[in-house]
């Protein structure tokens, strides 16, 4: 018997091959399908006017920026699945705060694109959060479903330093903010604290900080590490708050960064860099920095892959 046949169309940088959140994104919906005995083909928006023009048994949009393909994939299969991700809105508005006011122009084509969205048989969000704030979708009588990156598995080394880290992309925005915290952070903390920066173009000439840029995963998470997040923008599941907790380590994060993950043994929340630094200082202190192990889908707050599995095997 032939196997079905799905195409996932998503953007460039989560097809080039390089780990962003956007690719374990494809990835974790590449699993589902596979598990469900799907055969899967993922290409990038550029390929996707001349890939539409074969018929598949489901095709899967992932991203709001992929939108504009969702009429045309509508004549393509008989069950369409669009993953928006993450909220749009809370993406496009958070922006226009910081003064980037071309967002504006984003705004009105996202809406252009939703008005204009035909039938939908699968609807899926990253976090609770994100799929109510694009209430939209209820006139459509879509029930989305909550379904978080999956498969997010590292090496972990057996080192027994303790270190906090931050790992990042420097030149993105959040990154660069969350930075600037941690330089706040560490007026409240002794003066020898130091905090390990892991990613391309992450660096700060303050004292206190241990620049290490691009490492390999295996350098990167230690079984005594403590993870910092203070991410206060954005939208979707945070991949340096998910991936640690994951892998069963500490991670200390603000609200914004905690978003889509339940309270876990091993994260902790701070609302302010005074908060943050108790945080850390308390949880050094311990004997022992690693946590149990628990079912890794566990440290998310909604997970219903299991709900969407069930549908996929019914098509």
């Amino acid at each position: 018997m032939n196997k079905k046949r799905a195409l996932v169309i998503a953007t460039e940088l989560a097809t080039n091959g390089l780990e962003s959140g956007a690719s374990l994104r494809v990835n974790s919906i590449q699993e589902i399908l596979a598990s469900v005995d799907f055969e899967v083909t993922v290409v990038p928006r550029k390929d996707a006017k001349r890939i539409l023009i074969q018929k598949w048994d489901l095709i899967v949009l992932v991203s709001f920026s992929t939108a504009k393909f969702l009429r045309l994939a509508r004549t393509s299969t008989p069950c369409l699945w669009f993953d928006p991700t993450d909220s749009w809105k809370l993406t496009r508005l958070s922006l226009i705060r910081k003064g980037e006011l071309k967002q504006i122009l984003a705004l009105i084509r996202d809406y252009f694109h939703l008005l204009h969205t035909p039938n939908i048989d699968i609807l899926t969000f990253i976090s609770k959060r994100d799929a109510l704030r694009e209430k939209r979708w209820l006139s459509k009588r879509i029930d989305p479903l909550i379904v978080p990156i999956i498969g997010l598995d590292r090496n972990i080394s057996s080192s027994r330093e303790k270190r906090f880290v931050f790992f990042g992309e420097g030149s993105y925005g959040p990154n660069k903010k969350a930075l600037h915290y941690l330089e706040n952070v560490l007026t409240y903390l002794p003066k020898n604290t130091e905090i390990h920066l892991f990613g391309n173009n992450l660096t700060t000439s303050k004292p206190g900080f241990v620049v290490n840029g691009y490492v390999e995963s295996s350098d990167l998470y230690g079984k005594s590490d403590i993870h910092l997040a203070p991410i206060e923008n954005g939208a979707g599941i945070k991949m340096k708050v998910a991936v640690p907790l994951w892998n069963g380590l500490r991670v200390i994060a603000s609200p914004e960064a905690s978003n889509g993950l339940s309270r876990c043994e091993g994260l902790e929340i701070a609302s302010t860099p005074e908060e943050f630094a108790k945080k850390m200082l308390a949880i050094f202190d311990l004997e022992k920095i690693g946590i149990p192990r628990f079912p890794a889908e566990a440290i998310y707050e909604v997970n219903q892959i299991p709900l969407l599995k069930t549908r996929l095997q019914a098509l």
